[in-house]
């Protein structure tokens, strides 16, 4: 790595229930644990989908059942798959909830869908269309 090459690691955003929030990554957006822990003011895990990841926090104190505020800044995060509709679908049974079905847009070369986790943050899911060696 180069003194001025720079990568992104992770992102960080709080959960109401952990246990939930992994069953959610990992079985429904095919996300690998890499770790779970404990500090002296939250507990959580950080899941990966190749090299970037998420930090899954819940603050002690919390109470697993309040949604916390997302405020007005994150948007949302963008993941790339092969089949946007088949992730969705595997994420709803994992408590995920369809925003907007995967849509093909030619103009793009892509096909699109939005859903959200547990809780509420937004997942978009984008696979190529124009790539020639995808059979679409």
């Amino acid at each position: 790595m180069t003194a001025g090459e720079v990568t992104f690691s992770l992102g960080a955003i709080r959960v109401g229930d952990l246990d939930r929030s992994l069953d959610f990554y990992t079985g429904g957006c095919g996300f690998v644990l890499e770790k779970r822990f404990t500090t002296p003011a939250f507990e959580a895990a950080i899941v990966r989908a190749g090299v970037a990841g998420v930090e899954l926090i819940v603050p002690h104190g919390e109470s697993a059942t309040e949604r916390s505020d997302h405020g007005n800044m994150l948007q949302k995060f963008v993941l790339n798959t092969p089949d946007p509709a088949a992730v969705m679908r595997r994420a709803c049974e994992f408590g995920g909830s369809e925003v907007s079905p995967a849509t093909d847009y030619p103009a793009y070369g892509m096909t699109i869908g939005v859903l959200a986790d547990p809780d509420g943050y937004l997942l978009e899911l984008v696979g190529r269309t124009d790539d020639p060696a995808d059979p679409r």
